[in-house]
């Protein structure tokens, strides 16, 4: 009978680490990489589809990215200095995602550029984390873990906020607001 429980825990040996760091790394990096791609199919929809959300509890997808931004600015850079300082500090994330002021004021470009260097920003504070120190225990949203579950969660959350956002504008409306401006005329006798 194969061995289950040699699979309960990761590998720690150090090899196995710095490629799970590098990894976790690299996919903290498709947020820059989805925010460049998302950028020319934003671009072509009706500036009310990215101002505006379907409810007013929703952010829209301005806000998303607004909120996204002050996450890798705000937030995430605090968790790594008290993980850094503190033994096995608490951490939270903000439940719903922070809205920002201003955000639907802003440019779609100038938005997702600010997103990209913030993340930028946030994964060389990562990469400068000694390797021992990934290791270290860390209670993120009521789960004890480390550096490398803390990183998992943060490419998590992003992934299921651009999820959520994609799925929303996939089943949107998106027609001109204006009636009948593309509805299907009857054919001419």
């Amino acid at each position: 009978m194969p061995d289950l429980d040699r699979y309960a825990a990761p590998p720690r040996d150090a090899a196995t680490l710095a490629t799970r760091r590098e990894a976790l790394l690299d996919q903290l990096g498709w947020l820059e990489d989805e925010a460049a791609a998302l950028a020319p199919l934003l671009a072509d929809l009706p500036a009310w589809a990215v101002d505006e959300a379907p409810l007013e509890t929703d952010l829209s997808a301005k806000e998303t990215f607004a909120a996204l931004t002050a996450l890798d600015r705000d937030v995430y850079p605090v968790w790594l200095a008290r993980l850094q300082d503190e033994d096995a500090p608490e951490v939270a994330t903000p439940d719903p995602l922070p809205r920002v002021e201003g955000a639907n004021g802003r440019a779609l470009d100038a938005l997702l550029t600010d997103l990209r260097a913030a993340r930028a920003d946030f994964r060389t504070a990562l990469a400068a984390v000694p390797p021992e120190a990934w290791g270290r225990g860390v209670v993120v949203d009521g789960t004890a873990t480390d550096l490398y579950g803390l990183a998992l969660s943060v490419v998590q959350r992003d992934a299921d906020h651009l999820k959520a956002l994609a799925y929303r504008l996939h089943e949107a409306d998106l027609r001109p607001r204006t009636p009948s401006d593309d509805l299907p005329r009857p054919p001419s006798s």
